[in-house]
Order: C-alpha cells, then structure tokens, then sequence
C-alpha cells in the first residue's frame, strides 16, 4: 500500500526545487495593489514597488483592509468583487485588493509554491506603506483560499499554511473542511453546517474539479461578505464538536457573530447552522452587483 504522505512529500520536494529554477517567470513584478476610492469602478492600480503612492489616498482615520483572491482568480473575479461591494456599501474602511493573476493561474503546485514568495512581496510592500503613514494598528488582511477557508490540498503538508501566530488575530470561516478546506488553525475556527459540505444551495454529484465541486469552497466568502452587511448575520456558539451542537449540549454557551464582527479577544471553536436560501440576496448590495454583471472584463479566468 502506497504510503499517500510520503509520496506527496517527495512530489512537494521534487517541485520545491524545481520551482526555484522557474522562480523568473512566477512575475513577482506583476503583483499590484487595486485600491478603490468610492465605487467599484473607481480605483488606482500600483505595483507593489510604487505602493508607497496609495498611502496619501487613504483616508487616516478609517482601518485599512487587504483581500487577497484565490487560485486561478484575479481582482474581476466575483469572490472579490462581491466583497468589495459589501465593503463600499459600509463606506469605513480604505480597501485594497492584492491582485497576483500572473501566478494564481500556473498550475495548483506552482501557485502552492510561489505563495510563500507571493506572501514576502506583499509583506515587504507592507512595510513601505507603514513607513509612509499606514496605520498597522488598523490593518485587517482578508483572503479567499487562505483565510476564509483555507486552502486544504498540499497546505496540510506544508508549514506554510495559516496558523493562529500569523497575526495578532486570526478567524477562519470552515466551509469545506477537509477537503478543499484545511483543517483547524485560527485563533478562532468556525464551522458553518459542521464546516464540510455540501453548504447550503450546493449541487450534490458535482463532477470533481468543476465549479459545483468548489460550491461549498467558494460559501466562505459569500458569508463573509454577507456579515459586512449584517453584522448579526450569523450567531455562532462556542462548542467542543458539531455533534454536541446539533444535540443542545452546548445551548447557553458564548455565542459570538462570525465574519467581520468577530471579536478580536474570542478564542476556540463556534457551531452554527445557516438554512438554505437564507442569504446571497442582499438587497443592499443589488445596485452595486449589477455593475459587476454589466462590467465587460478583458481578463476571464474561471473561480475555485
């Protein structure tokens, strides 16, 4: 019987060294910062060596949020673009997107290896933007396929995935967990529906790979935006397992929002249900959605 941690150790170190002689043509140059002003179609792209420019923008007082999208995707894609919505619809944060499509669309291995090299540009872009006035008291970094519901496949072999020391806080939104979700690691984990699919209004029988089959994946990012709207949105209760959960063993426990009203001195693991059909229709965020569906985009890569 093939030892399945092995191989895939031996197959991570074999590509480990390949990628670095590839290391030119992952385009570390090609990562910018999308910073929007008032709307989703006003905004100011700016490579990460002239980021320092996007600080006399900001507005100061408001806290600063980075989203970083997923594999394959790019800053039109639909898993940053709805965030960035719900976001302009609170009008109190200055938002920047960090945008690597040259390298989320290599191949899964390629984007898994670059995304340490990917992590210390932006990290080395960061320090520029404090040095010229960025508040780093005020800095929230958002992903998909990284913090909202990270990436399972090769991350759980790889002591480079997102862990509770990452940051002064760190809270993970689990919608695939164990599959294309990984496993536990936040300072705060939460687990919608038991975390795993199928989420709610996800097809059953999805041919693997397909956009059904990331259907659960992609929920992290839909809920998060959804509690940027409404902050109440989803109350979760704090319980050592989703069975003790769903049995009432834990009624009467804390009980904590999840999503962007998390806070920030929360601990350990949250339980909740959410019903089938009862978000993604945020009314609020309708005008500002139908710009992204009339929005012709040069650049299409499909989303995970």
């Amino acid at each position: 019987m093939i030892n399945v941690s092995r191989y895939v150790a031996l197959v991570i170190l074999i590509s480990l060294f390949l990628s670095y002689a590839k290391a030119m043509y992952w385009q570390l140059d090609s990562i910018f910062l999308r910073y929007y002003n008032n709307t989703l179609e006003d905004y100011v792209d700016k490579k990460l060596n002239n980021v320092s420019f996007l600080v006399s923008k900001m507005d100061k007082n408001k806290p600063t949020v980075f989203y970083i999208h997923g594999f394959t995707e790019n800053a039109e894609n639909e898993s940053v673009t709805t965030v960035v919505c719900a976001y302009l619809q609170r009008n109190d944060h200055n938002i920047l997107i960090v945008d690597y499509r040259n390298i989320s669309k290599l191949q899964y291995l390629e984007v898994v290896l670059a995304a340490r090299f990917v992590g210390q540009a932006l990290a080395q872009a960061l320090n520029k933007m404090v040095l010229a006035g960025l508040n780093s008291e005020k800095l929230h970094i958002v992903s998909h396929s990284l913090g909202l519901d990270p990436a399972g496949p090769i991350f759980n072999f790889l002591k480079s995935h997102l862990s509770s020391t990452d940051a002064r806080f760190v809270d993970i939104i689990h919608t695939d967990y164990g599959l294309y979700g990984t496993l536990r690691t936040g300072i705060v984990d939460f687990f919608p529906n038991g975390g795993h699919r199928l989420q709610p209004d996800c097809p059953q029988g999805s041919p693997f790979l397909s956009l059904g089959d990331f259907c659960s994946h992609r929920r992290s990012w839909k809920y998060y935006a959804e509690s940027l709207i409404n902050e109440s949105s989803f109350m979760a209760v704090k319980c050592s397992s989703y069975h003790k959960f769903l049995a009432g063993n834990c009624n009467g426990n804390i009980e904590i929002p999840m999503g962007f009203a998390t806070p920030i001195n929360a601990k350990g693991t949250f339980y909740l249900t959410i019903n089938t059909g009862s978000l993604f229709g945020l009314k609020s965020l309708e005008r500002c959605m139908d710009l992204i569906k009339n929005r012709a985009t040069e650049d299409s890569y499909s989303s995970l």
